[in-house]
């Protein structure tokens, strides 16, 4: 729409007017005499063109247009170049078209060329703020062409010497690359052409609880040390307000035909400790089989190949499609390293049984120790003592609370946590005797005559205050007690409580032995230095019995650690209850220590300072597409720093064969003693080795990133060299010091590569997914589309445009130009000029 409009000067109509007419008045009125009348009307025609340039200039007309176009923005399309593109489309148009078998038989590939072809088509013909990204994705993306739409057709040129050999898709990866790339211009929408095969599945790390080794990986894809999901990545897309449209290619999965079972989710790497309980966490996901039970099995197998139940379940649905998440408990063997193999066993004629099991490396220590903590007092000492040995994940703590105000409901029902062999160590704090009872408190006594450890610790109602010097468990500690001082249960304290000494108290040790002698490398860490006790409790003596002790004492020389044996079990009696001063006090590393050292003790071990190379991957289970780093750390001996420069290791394959293995290699200080810290990459078939100077830095990086002194130059003994890829199969890596054949130190990790053929084997698309991707941008536009609803893409796409669209005002006024201000001077100009030469010319005044 055009408009005329005036912009007079001084911003005003009657001053613009009034001079006009004043500028009229003087050029038309003062009139020369003596001049015929052609040469008059010819004089007032050159003021009459003056007088109209005067009033143009002081009326200052403009020309408005006022127009309706979308806002610059760019429009990215993602095509994926996966191997799944070469599977078949199912397209039935496609092979409808002509009787030949090769065109009968279209890929997905073609079939999104098609795509492409016909989108550079139609948009061509868009509105010139319209501007088009090309990516294309696999496990990794990037940009193929850029620029306007109607250049789209040139672009798909570039295509052709694109093949899809992707090894993985990533649906994230495009989603973040047009995000990320629209920082510089909006996005008019996402178009994302693929098949819905997500291979790449989202990492996570698993948790330390329940003795499992954290695993720490890394990938393609991962922002902030994560990997995004599809669907989190369509929420972020959602959160921007920009439409998703989604293009199904392949066929539509009929999950009534499919059936499948497949194990899932099954952490890489667990670390357990002899005797300890640990949850094993997986999904089953099962298609085609409602109504019949699956049964599933948990295995051990050894480095000997052996292998034995750990456990097994059945499940069963009356859906087609289910997905079910188990929490196994299974007990770790004896100590070593194991593979534990989840399987589940679908009725025969399962069309792909390549996913029915998976497996995880199990790294079994000896030692480990299931403690029981019975409390009465939710006191400070208890919420240090479960701190300190929460920390050592050998030790696997149960807490049980008896608070005093259920006193009348006593005795509390523990029968189960006090039978013999349930726990081996038992703790007994602030409890008053009566909430175990006489019966309980027996059953436990016979425990520890059976081999379970006892400690008891100092409080209000412990030993003879707390009624245990006429309980069942008086014959098992090696204390005794006075039984005149019991207190009623559920009573509250008084001020002047018989059989406490009061603070402050001082430790001191009265003989050597492993709980006391706290050792920090290779100094003592000294018991007069620590806070001293606010209190404790008064034994009246102690037992004469064999493998009777006291550890610890007063300054007056009264007992405050005792330890003893009662049949197969060891026991521990503390007078103190307030370790907690000492990590208060600054000293928690001492703390951490003994209480770590006592309950060594409790369970017959001693601390394990054994110098062991301890080697760990950063991936355990990874397809051929990937790799994994490799690490280890050995503190070393006086022998090891003279041959650090012999470092050597190979990868045995699970056919026997040995591939080298380029190792990085540097030395760092660990205390008084050096460290040497080992550096190596391991890769898949299908990742190949890098170039070696890539190699070199990330594994400078990973070892720099690791040494704790970093005053020290690291001094690599071993270039990195590039190592050969290696197949799928069960292999182990093996690094050894010094000779081959007789090393001085040797260790070996298992390690799985997965070959990767889940590109391949998903032959009936995923449109699902993809379905609901598009939904969550629904509110911005978002849909999916089968590639024969392309008209109803690009009618969506362009009434996206028109959503988009803006008023926008172009003004033309006269003057502001160079061309029309000049024009219009000039044209002043000159007819004033022309008018007083003529004038001149006649005489005239």
């Amino acid at each position: 729409m055009m408009r005329l409009s005036y912009d007079p000067i001084y911003n005003s109509g009657l001053a613009g007017v009034l001079l006009t007419a004043v500028v009229i008045v003087l050029l038309f009125v003062i009139t020369p005499s003596g001049v015929t009348r052609p040469r008059r009307m010819m004089l007032f025609a050159l003021r009459g063109i003056a007088a109209l340039a005067l009033v143009l200039t002081m009326l200052r007309p403009s020309l408005v247009k006022t127009d309706n176009r979308p806002a610059a923005a760019t429009l990215a399309i993602a095509m994926d170049t996966s191997r799944s593109m070469t599977l078949a489309s199912g397209d039935e148009s496609a092979a409808t078209a002509t009787n030949n078998t090769e065109e009968a038989a279209d890929t997905r590939w073609q079939q999104q060329q098609r795509i492409l072809n016909t989108l550079a088509q139609n948009l061509s013909g868009q509105d010139e703020q319209l501007n088009i990204t090309l990516y294309r994705y696999d496990r990794r993306g990037d940009q193929v062409a850029n620029g306007r739409a109607s250049e789209l057709s040139d672009a798909l040129a570039a295509t052709k010497q694109i093949q899809p050999d992707g090894v993985l898709t990533d649906l994230s990866v495009p989603l973040e690359s047009a995000v990320a790339a629209s920082r510089g211009m909006p996005l008019a929408g996402i178009v994302l052409l693929s098949d819905g095969t997500q291979t790449v599945v989202p990492e996570s790390r698993s948790s330390g609880n329940s003795g499992t080794q954290p695993t720490s990986q890394n990938g393609d894809g991962l922002q902030g040390g994560r990997r995004l999901d599809p669907v989190s990545s369509a929420r972020l897309v959602a959160a921007i307000g920009v439409p998703l449209w989604t293009v199904a290619l392949g066929p539509r999965a009929e999950t009534s035909r499919v059936q499948d079972v497949s194990v899932q989710s099954l952490p890489e790497t667990y670390r357990m400790f002899t005797g300890n309980e640990t949850e094993v966490s997986f999904e089953v996901v099962s298609q085609g089989y409602p109504g019949t039970p699956i049964t599933l099995s948990l295995e051990w197998i050894d480095n000997n190949g052996n292998s034995r139940s750990a456990a097994t379940r059945t499940m069963m649905s009356d859906q087609t499609s289910h997905t079910e998440a188990f929490r196994i408990p299974i007990v770790a063997p004896d100590p070593g390293q194991y593979q534990l193999v989840v399987r589940a066993r679908p009725p025969a004629g399962e069309p792909n049984a390549s996913n029915d099991f998976q497996l995880a490396f199990v790294d079994v220590r000896p030692g480990g120790g299931r403690v029981l903590y019975l409390e009465g007092t939710p006191r400070l000492e208890q919420m240090y003592l479960r701190k300190a040995l929460g920390r050592f994940p050998d030790l696997e703590l149960t807490y049980r609370w008896i608070p005093r105000d259920t006193a009348p409901r006593w005795p509390a029902s523990l029968a189960d946590d006090l039978q013999s062999g349930r726990f081996d160590v038992v703790i007994l704090g602030d409890l008053h005797s009566a909430a175990l009872g006489d019966q309980q408190l027996e059953q436990l006594a016979e425990s520890v005559a059976a081999g379970t450890a006892l400690v008891t610790l100092g409080g209000e109602r412990a030993y003879g205050p707390g009624g245990y010097a006429d309980s069942p468990l008086a014959k098992v500690l090696p204390i005794k007690m006075n039984g005149s001082i019991a207190i009623p249960p559920g009573r509250e304290i008084e001020e002047s409580l018989l059989g406490q000494l009061p603070g402050p108290i001082t430790l001191k040790t009265s003989r050597p032995h492993p709980i006391t002698t706290i050792n920090a490398g290779d100094r003592n860490l000294d018991w007069s230095t620590l806070p001293p006790m606010p209190g404790a409790n008064a034994f009246p003596g102690v037992k004469a019995s064999p493998g009777v002790q006291v550890l610890l004492e007063d300054d007056r020389s009264d007992p405050m650690l005792i330890v003893g044996e009662y049949g197969q079990g060891r026991v521990a009696s503390l007078a103190f209850d307030s370790t907690w001063v000492w990590w208060r006090g600054g000293s928690s590393e001492f703390h951490r220590r003994f209480w770590r050292q006592l309950m060594l003790w409790l369970l017959s071990r001693e601390e394990d300072n054994d110098t062991e190379l301890q080697l760990e991957m950063t991936r355990r289970r990874f397809n051929t597409s990937e790799s994994s780093l490799l690490s280890g750390t050995i503190v070393l001996n006086e022998n090891m720093n003279q041959q650090t420069g012999a470092w050597s290791a190979d990868v045995v394959l699970e056919s026997g064969d040995v591939r080298p293995l380029g190792i990085s290699t540097n030395t760092r200080a660990f205390g008084d003693q050096r460290e040497a810290v080992i550096s190596a990459e391991v890769f898949g078939d299908a990742a190949g080795p890098e170039t070696p100077q890539q190699q070199n830095t990330e594994l400078s990086d990973v070892t720099a990133s690791n040494d704790s002194s970093p005053t020290e130059s690291p001094q690599t003994n071993a270039p990195l060299s590039n190592t050969s890829s290696m197949p799928p199969g069960i292999h182990r890596v093996r690094v050894r010091l010094g000779d081959a054949a007789n090393p001085i130190v040797s260790a070996e990790l298992p390690f799985q590569i997965i070959d990767d053929t889940r590109e391949l084997s998903a032959i009936a698309a995923d449109h699902a997914l993809l379905d609901r991707m598009a939904a969550i941008t629904a509110t911005s536009g978002g849909e999916s589309f089968r590639p024969d609803q392309l008209d109803s893409l690009i009618e969506r796409i362009s009434t996206q445009r028109r959503r988009a669209e803006r008023a926008v005002i172009e003004k033309w006024r006269l003057g502001d130009g160079p061309i029309s201000g000049w024009i219009v001077f000039v044209l002043f100009a000159g007819c004033l000029c022309s008018e007083w030469t003529l004038r001149r010319r006649w005489g005239l005044a």
